[in-house]
């Protein structure tokens, strides 16, 4: 909100509750979904190695079970699965109007069309699988800072409302 000299207050406290949030354990959860058991198991124990908190499902029936459940702030899916694929899963917590949980799509399917397809389909980000861990640790820490930047956003334009700044 701005003083009565035009210039703006800054709220410490809302960088401090940033700050504190980011550092948050909880914060760090990641369900990993793939149905290939060796791959699962490759990209959990590489997370956990980094400290996150990792749970996983073998498809997207069980992924979106576990959500029901629980939240995630991140799902890192494969495409390619049985039961219900990657997309499929992302298209029905679309529907249901999950929209604080990112979703990374981890796949082999490279092409434009399937990146279009991705992200029509409610993908926050995609990646291949032949990337190096630095790039999947930089897209999950980005995914982390976009999620609280989107609660700092609502938060701030509850505030707005609240104070009859914003309809």
């Amino acid at each position: 909100m701005g003083r009565s000299d035009g210039s703006l207050n800054i709220d410490t406290g809302a960088v401090s509750s940033r700050l504190l949030a980011l550092a948050d354990p909880s914060e760090k959860r990641i369900l990993v979904v793939d149905d290939d058991d060796l791959e699962l198991t490759l990209i959990c124990d590489r997370l956990r190695a980094h400290e996150f908190q990792v749970s996983q499902a073998a498809n997207g029936q069980e992924a979106l079970e576990i959500l029901e459940r629980q939240w995630f702030p991140v799902v890192l899916t494969d495409w390619q699965m049985p039961v219900m694929d990657g997309l499929e899963l992302t298209q029905r917590l679309r529907q249901k109007g999950v929209t604080d949980t990112f979703v990374i799509m981890l796949t082999v399917l490279n092409s434009s069309f399937d990146y279009e397809r991705a992200y029509e389909s409610g993908v926050d980000d995609y990646l291949s699988k032949r990337q190096p861990d630095v790039e999947l640790y930089a897209r999950i820490h980005a995914a982390f800072t976009t999620l609280n930047l989107r609660r700092e956003l609502k938060a701030a334009r509850a505030a707005l409302a609240a104070a009859g700044l914003m309809p």
